[in-house]
């Protein structure tokens, strides 16, 4: 009764891999109807009812009301994706580097329109610009030597602008550069490069 009905075909062939064992482990997501004819997103786990001597007597279900996380990812994926497309159409080269520029975090269009087919790139703009750079200590983990640094100091710095003429691409570049706290918490080190030739 709880199934809403163009959803019952899909519904029937999931509860009956859920009984005849093929359940995961994380639950089956599905549509929910109330009493009221609202409809609801729902994780529905189902595990079978066995006594102490193993016998199987039943089946236990729960389920969970999952439409605000629902909501919620949607929200920030509509956002990501917002904020992707103004990034990708920038006239300006972004990307965002480990420190010391040694991997590439994120690039966008105009980064890869630039330098994809050059050998200068991120950290060659950083030190040809001569942007002031926080050097890791020497070791096998570069991310664990960074550990300890006061972070917020370096990312709440001023940007760094610095103008300079590139002839690979016969351009003059303005040169933005600042540190981030990357999404998994890395220090990094973001720059931006505009045209300004």
């Amino acid at each position: 009764p709880y199934w809403p009905e163009k959803d019952k075909e899909e519904l029937e062939v999931l509860l009956r891999d859920e009984l005849e064992g093929r359940s995961t482990a994380g639950g089956v997501a599905m549509r929910v109807q109330r009493k009221d004819g609202s409809i609801f997103d729902a994780r529905m786990y189902v595990s079978p009812l066995v006594d102490h001597l193993g016998n199987q007597s039943g089946w236990m279900a729960s389920m969970t009301d999952i439409t605000e996380p629902n909501r919620a990812r949607e929200q920030l994926t509509a956002a990501q994706e917002r904020f992707t497309t103004v990034l990708e159409g920038l006239d300006a080269a972004v990307s965002v580097a480990t420190v010391g520029g040694d991997e590439l975090l994120f690039v966008n269009a105009q980064y890869r329109n630039w330098f994809n087919g050059l050998k200068i790139g991120h950290s060659d703009l950083v030190a040809q610009a001569g942007v002031s750079t926080i050097v890791p200590s020497d070791g096998a983990d570069t991310v664990d030597s960074l550990m300890g640094l006061p972070s917020d100091e370096v990312t709440n710095s001023e940007v760094e602008q610095i103008e300079l003429f590139v002839p690979e691409l016969d351009k003059w570049l303005e040169i933005r550069s600042r540190y981030l706290s990357w999404v998994d918490g890395r220090l990094t080190q973001l720059v931006i490069a505009s045209d300004i030739t």
